[in-house]
């Protein structure tokens, strides 16, 4: 978020949600290599989901916000009404993640998934009407009850490429 206020700071706030995405991807990978009580466990899967909140959740509006056009009026109530519907999506996904058996497949968008959209996007100028239509997108896209296979092999190197892509092209670019 604070690297969106500084001067260049497009890139290098996007370049941050990237990468944030793709240590979300492995995080759980590592923690798991160190023995925890289940109690440290358990407290380890709810800080994480926190961290994803504002990681993919609130990092995302503040960034946008900043750097996509609002409008004004009753269009800037729409923008921030589709910026909570994002939010709250996130969270409410989260919220299934956390209490799911079944984590080999995902049950809509991952967060970090909703992330990397938004840095993509903002590979270009983002107009303030536009802003408000990924945001509904994304929070639709969450909470869609839609089974999706965890990724493995192929599907994850192809997730960490994006993830990398992305974050070269914002601090080259």
């Amino acid at each position: 978020i604070a690297a969106s206020q500084a001067p260049g700071g497009r890139g290098v706030a996007c370049a941050l949600m990237a990468g944030s995405a793709l240590a979300d991807t492995f995080d759980g990978r590592f923690a798991r290599r160190f023995t925890r009580s289940e109690r440290q466990s358990l407290i380890g899967a709810e800080t994480d989901s926190l961290v994803d909140a504002l990681v993919f959740g609130l990092a995302p509006v503040v960034v946008v916000s900043r750097f996509a056009g609002q409008p004004g009026g009753l269009a800037a109530a729409a923008w921030w009404c589709a910026a909570f519907l994002y939010l709250l999506a996130v969270v409410v996904r989260l919220g299934f993640f956390s209490v799911e058996a079944d984590h080999d497949r995902f049950v809509g968008l991952p967060t970090p998934a909703a992330a990397l959209v938004w840095s993509t996007v903002l590979i270009w100028p983002v107009s303030q009407w536009v802003a408000p239509g990924v945001f509904v997108a994304c929070a639709a896209a969450m909470v869609w009850p839609v089974r999706i296979i965890r990724p493995r092999g192929v599907g994850l190197a192809a997730f960490a490429a994006w993830a990398v892509g992305l974050i070269v092209w914002h601090l080259v670019s």
